[in-house]
């Protein structure tokens, strides 16, 4: 077994931690769905944090050309997987007795769950320059700051309706293209060597 297959086991591991929470969460919110006031913001964050793990997992591919790894550096790798498990964990609201308020949730724990995203973006935009693996100066650099200003945005800005749909909606049109520019195939980067 090569250094990337046994180092990303954790990487797998983790991230499948991060989507367990995130379908037993849903699961657990549709057994009590009467007691449940669901929230749309809500119920699309938990929909894209799933993307965002499946992203995340699949973007690790690029690892894969790391030569040299040292204890420091897989540490640095699991800091952004790690966010999103903590994310995940965050956005699921209790079980308590009674009735759950998911908008109320949502927004209590707003400013939590965003500046742990936006831990985790800014994570993203260094991974590629500290493991070696491309320059932090690409263009796709700009479609990451976008991202990580708009969480930070609404870490600031908890309450703010208007500001959270908004940002959800850019968020998605951000992944979506960097999916499309950056990612579409396993090993696009390696195209362009």
């Amino acid at each position: 077994m090569d250094a990337f297959n046994y180092l990303t086991a954790m990487v797998s591991v983790i991230l499948g931690l991060g989507l367990t929470q995130l379908f037993a969460g849903i699961g657990n919110l549709v057994q009590i769905r009467r007691r449940v006031k669901l929230y749309w913001l809500h119920s699309a964050w938990v929909l894209l944090l799933i993307v965002l793990h499946i992203h995340m997992w699949w973007s690790f591919w690029a690892l894969r050309g790391v030569g040299h790894w040292t204890y420091a550096t897989f540490v640095y790798v699991l800091i952004g997987p790690g966010a999103l498990v903590i994310a995940s964990h965050i956005i699921i609201p209790e079980l308590l007795e009674g009735r759950i308020d998911v908008q109320r949730h949502y927004f209590d724990t707003g400013p939590l769950f965003f500046g742990i995203l936006t831990v985790a973006a800014i994570w993203g935009m260094f991974i590629e320059p500290v493991m070696g693996l491309r320059s932090f100066f690409v263009p796709f650099r700009l479609l990451q700051t976008a991202g990580i200003v708009t969480f930070a945005s609404c870490a600031a800005a908890s309450k703010n309706k208007r500001l959270h749909a908004v940002a959800i909606v850019l968020i998605v049109l951000l992944l979506v293209t960097g999916i499309t520019v950056d990612r579409f195939q396993l090993g696009q980067l390696d195209h362009r060597h």
